[in-house]
């Protein structure tokens, strides 16, 4: 904090790509904290100006990161994305492995988009996996039968909720994550085939688990695996190190790329190939075997699809 003339000059330091409320009190008796202004890291650091300071007066200061409770911060940083070539049943020419830079954080859904959310924002609910089906009632599973059109429209228009609610700064968005920002959200810090380690087995996630994966070996059959054949609800498992759950397994997910290769390279921010005919998916889904749920494991499709099989989660970022 600095003294400026009659005003009050206060630096904040933060993680790049969040947002915090800066806020004041006369004293800390009452603990009555007034908001003077929000806050957004474009860089480090973020500077606010005070000017309704009285003379003489005494006045504290603090922030506050007011984030949905449903979001978990994925930091700024590097990984290898893509597949060692040892790693057994990797694509060879698809998951060339290759160093991605993150120079900002962003919010990640903790959960898959359930019915719930969906049906209460856009009035329908699409999913398979409901009575229409002879499926007992349950709107916490995810919902699915969305194209990718349908899921870019509900991160528009849970964006315009949420601003003209003042639940998130006016300059930040809802949507999908990039392929590279979902496959670094997924790992969360991990370079093992999964988040979880080097096996995928029973209890672990929602997959085909009569086709279990061990490292070194790749797929295993197991008779008495659990395969349930339909979706569960959304945070059923155990989530990685940051706090995400159904990274593998229950639905497949839309990203927000075009599908295109992977190249040997380091990149910064990549935003996705500029056009293509299929997007991109990833992290298994309720019927895959344990090797497609790996978190190398890359997918595409016409967007126009709507399958039972896949789902969204968006991410909290800054508007481009």
């Amino acid at each position: 904090m600095q003294k400026n003339g009659g005003s009050q000059r206060l630096i904040v330091t933060g993680e790049v790509g969040s947002f915090c409320q800066l806020q004041y009190a006369s004293n800390l008796t009452a603990a009555f904290w007034i908001p003077l202004t929000n806050l957004t890291f474009y860089s480090n650091s973020a500077t606010a100006l005070d000017t309704t300071i009285p003379a003489a007066t005494a006045r504290f200061y603090r922030t506050v990161t007011a984030v949905p409770t449903n979001l978990a911060w994925a930091p700024a940083g590097a990984f290898a994305i893509g597949s060692p070539t040892n790693e057994v049943l990797r694509g060879p020419n698809s998951e060339t492995q290759h160093t991605v830079t993150f120079t900002k954080g962003l919010y990640v859904g903790k959960f898959l988009v359930t019915q719930s959310q969906y049906l209460s924002l856009m009035n329908t609910n699409p999913s398979y996996f409901n009575t229409n089906h002879g499926y007992t009632v349950d709107l916490s599973r995810p919902v699915e039968q969305v194209s990718w059109a349908d899921a870019t429209n509900f991160a528009a228009r849970f964006t315009a909720q949420e601003v003209s609610a003042g639940r998130i700064p006016s300059n930040f968005v809802y949507r999908l994550p990039t392929e590279s920002e979902w496959e670094y959200a997924c790992r969360a810090g991990t370079t093992n085939p999964f988040y979880c380690g080097n096996n995928l087995s029973n209890n672990m996630a929602n997959f085909d688990g009569e086709y279990e994966y061990v490292g070194g070996v790749g797929t295993v059959f197991k008779s008495s695996g659990v395969f349930l054949n339909r979706t569960t609800p959304v945070g059923s498992y155990q989530p990685n190190a940051f706090g995400l759950y159904d990274m593998a397994g229950n639905l497949w997910e839309w990203c927000q790329d075009w599908y295109g290769s992977f190249t040997a390279g380091s990149l910064v921010d990549p935003p996705g190939p500029v056009t293509g005919s299929e997007r991109v998916f990833r992290g298994g889904t309720f019927n895959a075997t344990g090797a497609l749920c790996r978190s190398a494991n890359r997918n595409k499709t016409n967007p126009a699809l709507g399958a039972n099989t896949i789902g969204f989660r968006f991410v909290l970022a800054l508007a481009p």
